[in-house]
């Protein structure tokens, strides 16, 4: 027994020693990058950006839409460039019904939500409303990815700043092969003090200039929840 408690300390001791010791300089730079991030140190991470960043949201399978709940039906807020229709869907657009169902309540809503999960290529009957018109279509499930430059990415680090009471960040594992960096951590947060606790898990692939060490890029990676989604 006294042995297998030895053993349990040594593996201990040798994760926090690689942890503790087993960054380059550049990762370390990397987990400093991250550690502004989320703690919202707006002007630190400006400092590690490059002038060409550009950050890529994870992917996921979709219309590519954002919606409104209306008494008519489902209120067209935004739509994604990359989306397949025979007619392209605009913002204003209210989709009534689809695949035959109206969606001028919460049940319809929670029907169309269940319907955009699945895989690429998979069509839904609508019939969408514009300028007084009813227009019925076919609209296709596709890989939606959206992009944000800099300027954009940090309006979202403030408006996370601003949101959250504490977090906890957690760096599991990170390892570079020259300019490129994957890194996969956690995140722990609560929206008050003593509340309840939300979390996540992503990895994202870095990328830096080679002239100037700072961050090109960054790509989120799928999520299991977001392929688990697409068959619920």
């Amino acid at each position: 027994m006294k042995r297998y408690y030895l053993i349990r300390i040594a593996i201990f001791f040798t994760f926090f020693v690689t942890m503790a010791f087993g960054q380059n300089k550049k990762e370390i730079q990397i987990i400093k990058f991250l550690e502004s991030r989320y703690s919202a140190d707006i002007d630190s991470v400006r400092l590690f950006l490059d002038n060409n960043f550009i950050y890529y949201h994870s992917p996921y399978v979709g219309l590519g839409i954002t919606t409104e709940m209306t008494k008519l039906g489902l209120l067209i807020k935004s739509v994604s460039p990359f989306m397949k229709t025979t007619n392209m869907l605009k913002k204003g657009d209210v989709i009534l019904e689809a695949d035959n169902y109206k969606l001028n309540n919460n049940k319809g809503n929670d029907y169309f939500k269940r319907r955009t999960n699945g895989a690429a290529g998979d069509s839904i009957k609508i019939i969408f409303s514009r300028n007084g018109d009813s227009i019925s279509t076919l609209v296709f499930l596709t890989k939606q990815q959206l992009q944000q430059r800099s300027d954009k990415f940090i309006d979202d680090i403030k408006s996370y700043g601003d949101r959250w009471f504490d977090y906890e960040l957690s760096i599991i594992d990170i390892f570079s092969k020259k300019d490129r960096f994957v890194v996969h951590y956690s995140w722990e947060g609560s929206l008050v003090e003593e509340g309840p606790n939300y979390s996540f898990r992503a990895i994202e692939i870095i990328k830096t200039s080679r002239k100037t060490n700072k961050i090109v890029s960054i790509e989120a990676t799928w999520t299991e929840k977001q392929f688990i989604d697409q068959f619920n």
